[in-house]
């Protein structure tokens, strides 16, 4: 199954009477409350969980679902950008602050690079950190988790991420995937150069949300 395709279909037919970024922008938000709230147990996710699934029938309500099928499905099948990919094909990149993603065959080369020099720090400790400042939708962080996986390390026990953007759509897509691949980390919403943070999930197992 062409996964991307039918993912693309599905989102531009769930809801006729909406532009398919706002369709698109309140999966991620539907998503990454379900996968938040069992950790938080918060009245805010909750809330805006429902905010967000009540503008929607109970059959578009039952799509999103199938959309989040998809998706684990496509990650399960192989490593890779897939959120960002369908970001970029329905144009919802913003041309006037430069939001262009990285391929993920070139997030691949310069992982597998930069992995040279940072495996020998493996042989010395249980685990590495990787700092993102502006992670997009993870293609980065998902291509370096290849790597390691591929290099023989389990990336799930031995990487620590910390993944920031100021863009709310790109926090949200990369909490979703790493969620669902199983890479621990804290992902913020806010500007990496102000240091300012506006909303953060953690991926791990004690969780403080801020």
């Amino acid at each position: 199954m062409d996964y991307l395709k039918e993912f693309i279909s599905k989102l531009n037919n769930l809801d006729k009477a909406r532009r398919v970024n706002e369709v698109f922008k309140d999966f991620l938000t539907l998503c990454t409350c379900s996968l938040a709230q069992p950790f938080y147990r918060s009245d805010e996710i909750e809330q805006r969980y429902l905010n967000t699934v009540n503008q929607y029938t109970k059959e578009q309500a039952e799509e999103f679902s199938k959309l989040l099928a998809l998706l684990v499905m496509a990650l399960e099948e192989k490593h890779q950008d897939f959120l960002g990919q369908v970001y970029m094909q329905l144009n919802l990149g913003n041309v006037t602050t430069g939001q262009f993603f990285t391929p993920y065959h070139v997030s691949k080369l310069m992982s597998e690079i930069n992995f040279i020099e940072i495996e020998d720090k493996l042989k010395d400790q249980e685990f590495i950190t990787l700092s993102d400042p502006c992670c997009g939708s993870a293609g980065m962080i998902i291509a370096f988790a290849e790597t390691m996986k591929n290099k023989g390390y389990n990336y799930q026990n031995q990487l620590y991420v910390e993944a920031i953007d100021i863009d709310e759509m790109c926090f949200m897509m990369t909490y979703i995937q790493i969620s669902l691949l199983g890479v621990s980390a804290r992902v913020m919403l806010g500007d990496s150069l102000s240091l300012i943070h506006i909303r953060a999930h953690e991926t791990c197992a004690d969780l403080v949300c801020r």
